[in-house]
Formats: structure tokens, C-alpha cells, sequence
């Protein structure tokens, strides 16, 4: 099921946008946590995915432990004509040049390398924040096959199959708000 504020996840993204900053120490930064959009109507049916992108930002910023951290979460990838929830990441980008700060791009809500790291934010976004006069440009990688990343699946396992629950939290509970209708372990009216 879901796992947005899992502890290895969280602390695994954490640390990395930790040592891009940690390198880049006399940048300023805005960091924008981008995750794939969703048409607005699917989140509105129930879907809890924005709420738990938004989740998972709010742990890693606490995990990272950061003062005055600029950070936002933004969405990519949107097609066709329906209104999709935002903001978006290519605003974001175009808001940082603007302003005149490095960007940070951590693709929060993909745990492996595919062509919407690869391409769209590899290539596509960091010519978009060329382009917007954005000063440095640099992109997180995904939790792929980080040690903490993968021991906290696995405990996330081990703990469903000791309970014989659904996975739905670490804890066993539910995760999701009751709003969430569309929430896979929803098991309360």
C-alpha cells in the first residue's frame, strides 16, 4: 500500500538532498520536491496521492532539519486538457529564475530512474531553468536501491506478514485520512 512517511524513505531522500546542499553551501537554494501530477478531479474523487506527496515533503524537511529551508512541492508531466493539480514544476523552475536562486529538484514521488527523471528532469527541466536564468540547476536521484530505502520496505513487510494485516502504515494502521475514499486499505466507513 503506501508508505509516504516510512521512515527509510524519508531518511534516505533526506540525505541526499542533504549532501547537494551540503556541497553546494554557498548557493541559495529552493528546494522543490516534484512528484507526477494528477488530473484535479481524481484527487477530488478520493485519490490520496497529493495528500501523501504533500506528507512526505513535510517529513523529509523535518528529517533534514534545515533553518529557513525554501522549499516547495510541485508537480510534472501533465497531459491533456483537464486541470491538474499544481503547482506546477516548469512554473517553479521559471519562479526560481525570477528570483534568482539555485534549484534543487528531488523527484519525491518516483523511487526509481525512468525517462521522467531521466528526460524530463535531466534534460528537459534543466533547460527550462537555463533558459529562465536559473543559477544552478541540480537533480536529487530517486531512492532506487539505497540501502535505508530497501530496509525499510522490507521492514514494512515483516511487519505485515507478522500481523497478518493489511500494509497500510508501518504501525499496521491506516494511513490515509477517512476523506480518502479511493485509499486501498480504507477499512473504516
Amino acid at each position: 500500500c503506501c508508505y509516504p512517511m516510512a521512515d527509510g524513505f524519508v531518511a534516505t531522500v533526506a540525505d541526499s538532498v542533504r549532501g547537494v546542499l551540503a556541497k553546494n553551501s554557498d548557493a541559495r537554494w529552493r528546494v522543490l520536491f516534484s512528484a507526477h501530477g494528477l488530473p484535479k478531479k481524481i484527487v477530488e474523487g478520493g485519490d490520496p496521492y497529493q495528500w501523501q506527496v504533500e506528507r512526505t515533503a513535510d517529513a523529509v524537511v523535518a528529517r533534514m532539519a534545515v533553518d529557513n529551508l525554501d522549499w516547495v512541492v510541485c508537480y510534472q508531466s501533465r497531459v491533456g486538457p483537464l486541470e491538474w493539480i499544481g503547482p506546477s514544476t516548469d512554473d517553479e523552475i521559471k519562479r526560481a529564475g525570477a528570483d534568482g536562486v539555485g534549484v534543487i529538484v528531488v523527484p519525491i514521488a518516483f523511487v526509481s530512474e525512468h525517462s521522467e527523471t531521466l528526460v524530463e528532469l535531466d534534460i528537459e527541466y534543466a533547460t527550462l531553468a537555463r533558459e529562465s536564468g536559473v543559477p544552478a540547476y541540480e537533480r536529487v536521484q530517486t531512492a532506487g536501491v539505497a540501502t535505508g530505502f530497501i530496509d525499510g520496505l522490507a521492514e514494512v513487510v515483516r511487519t505485515v506478514v507478522d500481523a497478518s494485516q493489511v500494509p497500510c502504515s508501518g504501525s499496521g494502521g491506516r494511513l490515509c485520512r477517512a476523506q480518502w475514499t479511493r485509499c486501498p486499505a480504507q477499512i473504516d466507513g
